[in-house]
């Protein structure tokens, strides 16, 4: 299902999707479809909706990988769509198929790579005023291909500009991964010693 095209809503739209690399085998992802709220007309967006859409076809196609809600600021309206909760990769790309979006995850030796299919430069739908692809990687971007630019963890490919393959590829956090096991280590080790100590505590207490 193409929801830009689903939810026709008037004028130039707004795509904005974006993956969460979380660990291992983990991620989960958001689509924003929005357009100006000028170009409404006056019109509430549950009333364009309803014109576009009955609500319970839109449950059924959000289906069990989604959740979505309305975006409603002073100058954008549209949806947002959320996964459910975090998946493993081969289910996280189940969920894209069905915007169309051929993602595609996987791991490095040092941590984990995304790839999607794109389209030719130019080739884009002129009516899309803006369409990225965005993934946050949970450490540094160690490499990219296509138009992007990268803002912290984060590679953002524009998709308007085109490219017939975008790829990306980030470390793993193991800071946070140290942190977790020294720190369960240190734990353990405060444990054996409270252990150790308090049959002395005990044992002077009774002389």
């Amino acid at each position: 299902m193409m929801f830009t095209a689903m939810l026709a809503l008037a004028g130039c739209v707004n795509t904005d999707a974006h993956v969460t690399i979380e660990g291992q085998d983990k991620a989960s992802g958001t689509v924003e479809v929005t357009t100006d709220r000028a170009l409404l007309q006056g019109a509430s967006l549950d009333d364009v909706l309803a014109t576009k859409i009955d609500t319970r076809q839109l449950d059924q196609m959000a289906g069990e990988n989604w959740t979505y809600e309305k975006i409603e600021t002073q100058d954008r309206v549209g949806l947002r769509f959320n996964t459910v909760s975090s998946m493993n990769f081969v289910q996280l790309q189940d969920a894209f198929q069905g915007f169309e979006l051929p993602v595609q995850l996987g791991t490095t030796e040092d941590g984990f790579k995304f790839a999607m299919r794109g389209n030719a430069p130019g080739s884009t739908d002129p009516n899309a005023a803006k369409a990225t692809m965005s993934v946050t990687f949970p450490g540094s971007v160690t490499s990219t291909t296509g138009p992007a630019t990268i803002e912290g963890h984060t590679v953002t490919f524009d998709m308007v500009q085109g490219a017939t393959e975008y790829e990306a590829t980030g470390k793993a956090n193991y800071a946070l991964f140290y942190s977790v096991v020294f720190g369960g280590a240190l734990l353990v080790l405060t444990l054996i010693i409270v252990l150790a100590m308090a049959p002395k505590a005990k044992d002077t207490a009774a002389h």
